[in-house]
């Protein structure tokens, strides 16, 4: 054996990032600036002849089998590593199901043994790019937006916020306005609604938008979208319109602008002001024109308005620039923890195969002190083994 040969086998080898989203999943190493690949989260399901999205199940077995081909997927076409050679650094979010969770951690110990897997959180290790003691991240998904507010590495979990406001609500609002100024339904699929909204989509000021909605100013210039199967004209309307339900506010005050003072109203009063000059806005729908400088004008608008006006003592909004794409902030951060960690509160594998249980900031087994009573009352009624 060649000398080079023995010195790789001693050291340990990179640790593999994984950021599993609903539409898009970021898949590399540790240490490295940008995920190796960008895809779909989505693999071809020979059974039934046909792309199947991973978060398109009924049951646990059918994610089982979903995050099973996902990974070999990764694995062994992407970056063509082997899993039993290299932990695991998941990005998820706070919000993720138990049960998605664990039928991960079991895909991963069990089918592709893996040594090692780290769950680190996307609100901290977007918070870790940055560089500062207090941020706030406010993550534009598929589905959701989330807004939490990291206070010196710590998560505020009572001020979480999360509303259905993500990229799906502006194809929504997207295929609404085409279909109106078409004159009839188009059904067009989301890959289509995602790249008109890419290529033609931008966000008016709050000046503007208000002129739009009281017919007062004319829109801007129609865009022509050509491709193989669909050619039509995305009006301005469409063009300006396509994200207002992202600061549509009702009576429930359930808009992005709200979300974001909502989380730091109910966050420690002294961390407020530095909370509102250090925002983070990721996520795909982050790179949308004009984005951030319409949720500043909102913030600032909506502060002087009850019930904020009492409560919040803030004027100034100011926001960072990731060190990264928009939508790879966090596993940027993943990355970054990784390799500064080196795999020390990774979870190995015969720790998981001795209690399948994974730590959890909701379950009362995991957030309780073990001199709390309520250890006592729990070993009464179901002694832990």
């Amino acid at each position: 054996m060649a000398l080079y040969e023995g010195i790789a086998l001693i050291q340990e080898k990179q640790a593999v990032v994984l950021d599993l989203g609903t539409d898009y999943t970021k898949f590399g190493f540790t240490g490295e600036a940008a995920p190796r690949c960008i895809i779909p989260s989505e693999y071809w399901c020979t059974s039934e002849r046909r792309f199947k999205r991973v978060y398109d199940y009924n049951n646990e077995e059918e994610l089982y089998d979903n995050l099973v081909h996902m990974l070999h997927l990764l694995y062994f076409r992407h970056v063509l590593v082997n899993p039993k050679e290299r932990k695991v650094v998941v990005v998820e979010s706070l919000l993720s199901p138990t049960m998605f969770r664990e039928t991960l951690a079991k895909v991963l110990f069990l089918h592709y043994e893996v040594s090692g897997v780290m769950w680190a959180d996307s609100a901290r290790l977007c918070a870790l790019t940055l560089g500062a003691p207090v941020a706030l991240v406010v993550s534009l998904g598929a589905r959701d937006a989330e807004v939490v507010a990291v206070v010196h590495g710590c998560p505020v979990l009572q001020a979480i916020q999360s509303q259905p406001l993500g990229a799906r609500a502006i194809h929504d609002e997207l295929a609404r306005l085409l279909d109106r100024d078409n004159g009839t339904e188009l059904h067009l699929p989301d890959h289509v609604l995602e790249d008109i909204k890419v290529r033609a989509c931008f966000v008016p000021g709050r000046a503007r938008a208000l002129q739009l909605a009281g017919g007062g100013a004319p829109a801007a210039r129609a865009a022509p979208y050509t491709r193989a199967e669909r050619s039509l004209s995305v009006s301005g309307a469409a063009r300006e319109l396509a994200a207002e339900p992202l600061f549509a506010r009702d009576n429930e005050m359930a808009s992005l602008p709200d979300a974001v003072l909502q989380c730091i109203a109910l966050c420690p009063i002294d961390a407020r002001r530095e909370l509102a000059e250090n925002v983070l806005v990721t996520g795909g729908t982050a790179a949308l024109p004009g984005l951030r400088a319409r949720l500043a004008q909102e913030l600032r608008h909506l502060v002087t308005l009850p019930p904020y006006r009492d409560r919040l003592r803030v004027s100034k909004f100011k926001f960072h620039t990731a060190p990264a794409h928009d939508n790879a902030a966090a596993w940027v951060g993943g990355a970054l923890c990784g390799a500064a960690d080196g795999g020390a509160r990774a979870l190995a594998r015969d720790a998981f195969a001795r209690e399948r249980r994974l730590a959890d900031w909701p379950s009362l087994l995991h957030t309780t002190p073990r001199t709390h009573p309520h250890w006592d009352e729990l070993a009464e009624a179901e002694p832990l083994g």
